[in-house]
């Protein structure tokens, strides 16, 4: 599979990471010794060991030094560090989307843009990537009323910006679970609700995606409303990342056996799914229900 561009960026930062790791493990040194050599803290460290940010022309070539990097390890960092750099900047690099999303939520749109697939368990919302304009400006006239209408609007352009993973040429692919509740809830009203709902059906028709809902009728289950996304990348080597809602923002997490645990959360959420084409006929009886 061909990534995007802003992908092929963010793999390299993980690349570099993972080798400063190796470099710095073989060395026999931990992250406190290296932050002492560039006269910063173990977390920055750790922030460029796990692919969060390149190290800068003045820390590298000290990186490098302390590990007692060979030539060509010296010039393969360097060489995709360089190629890192030159693709063109993100949508979600300009400046206004920055002063509205920080730490882990501005990274989850990164690591969206540059997932495969997503499995999302959205709760009492519809998914993300499935919600119209409408809906996702009532959403943020109650939740975010006493910010700046500018905030405000950055936020909705960019809940609309992220969908673009779903058309570009290489289209993420996404498995999304939500409860009842997140269709009956009337949000901006009838008429903005019955929009959302017949956009879910379009959506539901998508190669790409995989809509279910978890009916009242099944029990606790329909009461999950804990939001999650497992977020899968191309390639064997790139650790796949669980994401929570949490009041504050994000919550990110690739430790593997949290990423399992999540996994199997999700697929027992799913065996209480209706299928596709149930979704799709429940979806529809709720909308005439609102005609």
């Amino acid at each position: 599979m061909t990534v995007s561009v802003n992908a092929n960026a963010i793999f390299a930062m993980r690349r570099v990471g993972e080798e400063l790791q190796r470099l710095r493990s073989e060395a026999g040194l931990k992250q406190t010794a290296a932050g002492e050599v560039l006269g910063v803290s173990r977390f920055t460290v750790s922030k460029i060991e796990r692919g969060q940010a390149f190290p800068t022309e003045e820390q590298l070539p000290k990186l490098l030094k302390l590990y007692e990097a060979t030539p060509e390890e010296q010039a393969g960092i360097v060489a995709t560090i360089e190629q890192g750099r030159s693709y063109g900047r993100a949508w979600y690099e300009r400046p206004e989307v920055q002063a509205v999303f920080s730490g882990d939520s501005y990274r989850y749109l990164s690591l969206e843009d540059a997932a495969e697939r997503i499995l999302v368990h959205s709760g009492t919302y519809v998914p993300g990537l499935l919600q119209t304009r409408e809906y996702v400006e009532a959403i943020v006239a109650f939740g975010q009323k006493h910010e700046s209408t500018e905030r405000r609007e950055t936020f909705v352009e960019a809940r609309l910006r992220r969908q673009e993973v779903l058309t570009r040429r290489n289209p993420l692919t996404v498995d999304a679970l939500c409860l009842e509740s997140a269709l009956r809830a009337v949000v901006g009203g009838p008429e903005v609700m019955r929009a959302q709902l017949r956009h879910l059906v379009s959506c539901a028709e998508e190669s790409n995606v995989t809509l279910r809902v978890i009916p009242f009728a099944v029990g606790a289950a329909s009461i999950v409303g804990a939001a999650f996304t497992i977020i899968d990348f191309p390639g064997a080597d790139n650790r796949s990342v669980v994401s929570r809602e949490l009041v504050r923002g994000e919550s990110l997490q690739d430790d593997p056996a949290e990423v399992r645990r999540v996994r199997r959360r999700f697929a027992n959420l799913a065996d209480h799914a209706l299928d596709e084409r149930a979704t799709v006929r429940f979806i529809e009886e709720i909308e005439k229900e609102l005609a």
